[in-house]
């Protein structure tokens, strides 16, 4: 039977930031933090390796500061432009050079998430606890998620306070774990199962470029999955631009479906180009305007609704229109922009009376009110 959500919570980077994720602003100095990191690991050395590339394309040459960086839009769109067409970025970054370039950037992505989650969690503040609020009293049975970001907060979450660990992605995605350096099937129990759905893809996923079948992986192995994405020849690219070696793990494990060496993942990264036709993405926005449709309330919990999002916003507006009953809609924000924010919602989504609520002030208590009126949350 079809699960038909009464509520669909849309979450954004600003939710993953109660939990000690960056946001959009600060990604990229995330990404370059090396703070309590070893010197000679490998995401010191991607660090390394990342600050080359963009000092050579963007500084002629000379050191960047993180603040300086370009957008990270920015850099992925010349990035894919010209590895995706086979042409060279300058003299020195060929079509497969931009490619390491690229998942270099994706691995370390895999590393911070998970290290700044880590972090937060062992110094938790009132966000935190909040949150932790939250996902104890989250509707598993009535409520869908659509997460536009790659991180496992919400999976590792539910998993920690109601112990529910099957998770349905809503794209056919299969269950596995590692058993030291080898992929096997995993079993959960699904009938508390999550659905989450990742249009954008998501840290804990491994995709196989021979079958086509999607794996997705307990969030305390992402580091697994990094260590799958780059391989011995990427790491040779990063020694020969960067002069510098590492003792990183690198694994090949096989297909659970195909037995073959070719596990890789796809993300809709930080583009103005987003990778979105590959079979998991096609099968996510179907569900996604599935919950959509069924949902009578649709929570916007930490999205500034990006224009580098149109085809989501095209989505949605689509869906809205189509529909009988127009959903009612919750926004909660937050930060110095909140004000910008709501209007920007106001303004795609129409004021009506009695069906538009406005919260600009982050996570609190108020919001979980609201949340346990409309059905989010349970009551206990």
């Amino acid at each position: 039977m079809d699960f038909i959500p009464s509520c669909l919570v849309v979450a954004g980077a600003g939710f993953s930031f109660n939990a000690g994720l960056p946001l959009a602003s600060t990604f990229s100095k995330a990404l370059l933090n090396v703070n309590k990191l070893k010197l000679d690991g490998p995401s010191a050395n991607h660090v390394r390796f990342l600050r080359n590339f963009v000092n050579q394309v963007f500084g002629e040459g000379e050191d960047i500061r993180p603040e300086e960086w370009p957008e990270l839009e920015d850099l992925f769109t010349l990035v894919d432009l010209s590895a995706n067409t086979g042409h060279h970025l300058g003299m020195n970054y060929s079509a497969s050079d931009l490619r390491v370039v690229r998942r270099a950037i994706i691995v370390r992505m895999i590393r911070m998430l998970p290290q700044a989650y880590r972090r937060k969690m062992l110094s938790k503040d009132a966000q935190w606890r909040t949150l932790e609020t939250f996902f104890e009293r989250f509707d598993t049975q009535n409520t869908a998620v659509l997460s536009m970001n790659w991180d496992t907060v919400f999976e590792s979450g539910i998993a920690r306070t109601q112990s529910v660990r099957a998770v349905d992605y809503g794209c056919d995605a299969r269950a596995c774990e590692f058993e030291r350096s080898a992929l096997v099937k995993a079993k959960y129990p699904e009938d508390r199962a999550l659905r989450l759905l990742k249009p954008h893809g998501s840290v804990n996923w491994l995709y196989c470029d021979s079958c086509r079948e999607l794996f997705w992986l307990p969030a305390s192995q992402t580091e697994k999955v990094a260590q799958t994405l780059f391989r011995d020849k990427d790491w040779k690219s990063v020694i020969d631009f960067t002069g510098s070696r590492t003792k990183a793990t690198v694994l090949t494990p096989r297909c659970i479906h195909c037995r073959s060496t070719a596990l890789g993942t796809r993300f809709a990264t930080f583009s103005y180009r987003k990778a979105l036709d590959f079979p998991m993405h096609a099968a996510t926005w179907r569900t996604a305007e599935r919950y959509l449709k069924k949902a009578g309330h649709w929570v916007f919990f930490g999205y500034s609704m990006p224009a580098a999002d149109f085809e989501f916003k095209y989505l949605l507006k689509r869906v809205q229109l189509s529909e009988p009953i127009r959903p009612a809609i919750t926004v909660i924000t937050g930060g110095s922009d909140a004000k910008d924010t709501i209007e920007r919602y106001e303004k795609f989504f129409g004021t009506v009376s009695g069906e538009r609520y406005y919260f600009a002030n982050g996570l609190t208590s108020h919001v979980l009110q609201h949340l346990n009126s409309i059905g989010v949350l349970r009551h206990i």
